[in-house]
């Protein structure tokens, strides 16, 4: 008896199951197993039977679908039982559990599929799918953690770093036990990151582990250990040892630990760093130091620095100046004291002049943009000060004001304050200022399309993003596609005729790129009437070419589609590769329920 042709049925039918039967009908995999039970049938009935189940199912419509899959489950299950055994012959053993607390299961199967996917696998897109499913809250799933813990060895730095700092602590001590079974003294950075999410959960009893990491840990476990130092008076001596080791990974963990340390003790190690070439890279550990004398000494050395710029005359000396000074200027970034906030304010005023200096590969308009990009995210004040001299900013500094607005002001005063700079007029022949600041502040406007409920985050994570609906206006006559695309409403004419004309436009395109996909989904946005013609046109085109990002926003495209979409939708699934058929038959199910 051929038990893995069986398996293979029972493999379809359960995917179904987790489906949902209604998407049985029709299904192609199913279909292509009736040749081989028909011809196995022919040794061994028991597969005709099979067969007949399998053709049921196919032939099935939405009402007859569940009981025929629930017909072929019970005979396939049941032939197989009898084929095997299940378990093994020994002494039962209470399982270990751990209490997760209160964990909210609620994902469903059609948005897990890929997210497992994304954390287990490698390819490109899988970090943007991450976030969003975090921001979205789906990591709040039982079935999700295990997956999670092994994200944290991802060949993606960036990806494993944001699951160690952002998802696993959500789990809290529960998964403590998962990450000691799997840690490893002698590991690599994957181990390094378990070794200091252990300590964020449970510091005390992770202390004895730290102290054993640093005498007998690798290098990357090292550098973690001495991260999660500082919390103890005795840890400040080694610390400052630390601060003067040959390695600079060392060092700079040090400088981590050292800065979040109030206690003056810490103070010349600190500010060795900002004399010294460890600069660059400590400016991020110097950036979270809190201390009022370290602040007291970085803006003293702030002042200095720019006095001496003023004198000196060397481009060359110039330049390396003004490198020191953006790194010590990104030290008060988010800092909310009254001190600093003068200091760059006096800065702010005095662009004009500090515009003047010019050096080899620097200058002062670097400076002025550093200064700010710190103001914007800065103390009310600072950020009502850089929205009043908007008139008074070149390009780039205008989008970050820009950014700025739209989280300070409201809407309607938002767009009557920069909607001029992306309606300027001028001679078309001739450079116009104005129309320079256009494209500038409209690719500002798009990056507003991380919509997470109702939420468009820029700099300030808190803030909650409206926009007028003007804006809508401004994209189509600015023709930026990707703008229309992400403020589409249904009922705007003008631009269900841009989208179309731009979708066409994308598709001759013999590369991939994401603006196709991002116009269809403006299209289904704004309810176009050929939303659905122009998805089934670029998945026969590009399927083939999609990223696991463009997998998990296919449901929020499919079920912004009429209902009349479905039956050609179904249509085209055999036509794609399994893993674009599998998402989008999980995506017609919701377009189906919303037809019933």
């Amino acid at each position: 008896m051929s038990i893995a042709l069986l398996t293979q049925v029972y493999d379809e039918t359960r995917r179904l199951a987790i489906a949902g039967s209604v998407v049985a009908p029709g299904d192609f995999r199913l279909k292509k197993l009736i040749t081989p039970l028909d011809q196995a049938g022919a040794k061994a009935p028991v597969f005709s039977k099979v067969a007949e189940g399998v053709k049921a199912v196919v032939d099935s419509n939405d009402k007859t679908s569940a009981q025929a899959l629930l017909d072929l489950a019970t005979l396939v299950n049941a032939i197989l039982y009898t084929q095997g055994e299940t378990g093994i012959v020994s002494p039962l053993e209470r399982i270990e559990t751990t209490d997760l607390g209160l964990q909210v299961t609620q994902t469903s199967a059609r948005v897990l599929k890929p997210l497992i996917e994304a954390l287990t696998t490698t390819g490109s897109g899988r970090l943007e799918m991450i976030k969003e499913a975090f921001a979205q809250n789906a990591f709040r799933d039982l079935r999700l953690i295990q997956p999670s813990v092994v994200a944290i060895d991802d060949v993606f730095a960036e990806l494993a770093e944001f699951v160690a700092e952002k998802i696993l602590p959500l789990y809290g001590k529960a998964i403590l036990p998962s990450l000691k079974s799997t840690f490893n003294l002698k590991g690599k950075t994957g181990h390094g990151r378990r070794l200091k999410l252990m300590h964020a959960l449970d510091p005390a009893n992770t202390r004895e582990l730290v102290k054993q990491a640093l005498e007998e840990g690798s290098k990357e476990v090292r550098v973690a250990a001495i991260e999660c130092l500082g919390a103890e008076p005795d840890d400040i001596a080694y610390l400052l040892e630390q601060a003067n080791a040959k390695a600079s990974e060392v060092r700079f963990a040090a400088y981590s630990a050292l800065a979040g340390i109030d206690n003056d003790a810490v103070l010349p190690s600190l500010q060795k760093a900002i004399e010294g070439k460890d600069l660059s890279q400590a400016v991020l550990s110097l950036k979270n130091c809190l201390n009022a004398k370290f602040l007291h000494y970085l803006l003293g050395r702030i002042e200095e620095s720019v006095t001496e710029l003023r004198k000196e005359k060397d481009k060359k000396k110039i330049s390396q100046s003004i490198d020191r000074l953006l790194y010590l200027l990104y030290c008060l970034e988010e800092r909310q004291d009254a001190q600093s906030e003068e200091l760059l304010l006096k800065l702010f005023a005095d662009r004009d002049k500090l515009l003047t200096i010019r050096g080899e590969t620097t200058s002062g308009r670097d400076l002025n943009k550093r200064v700010v990009s710190v103001l914007a995210r800065g103390t009310p004040h600072a950020r009502e000060t850089l929205i009043e001299n908007h008139e008074s900013l070149d390009l780039e500094d205008l989008k970050t004001c820009f950014q700025v607005a739209l989280e300070e002001l409201p809407p309607e005063k938002v767009f009557e304050m920069f909607s001029p700079y992306a309606l300027g007029k001028g001679d078309p022949k001739k450079k116009n200022p104005k129309l320079e600041k256009v494209s500038g502040v409209l690719e500002k406007l798009a990056i507003l399309d991380q919509l997470y409920f109702g939420t468009r985050k820029l700099l300030n994570s808190e803030a909650k993003i409206s926009l007028d609906p003007r804006w809508l206006d401004v994209a189509v006559q600015a023709k930026k596609s990707s703008l229309v695309s992400q403020l589409a409403r249904p009922g705007h004419a003008a631009a269900n005729a841009f989208l179309f004309e731009s979708f066409q436009k994308a598709l001759e395109k013999s590369t991939y790129s994401s603006e196709c996909p991002q116009i269809v989904e403006g299209m289904a946005r704004a309810q176009h009437p050929e939303a659905t013609d122009a998805l089934i046109t670029m998945l026969e085109k590009l399927g083939d070419k999609f990223s696991y990002y463009y997998f998990y926003h296919l449901e929020d495209i499919v079920s912004r589609l009429p209902t009349s979409a479905v039956p050609k939708l179904e249509a085209l699934v055999p036509k794609l590769p399994e893993r674009l058929a599998d998402n989008l038959l999980m995506s017609l199910q919701k377009l189906r329920e919303k037809a019933d």
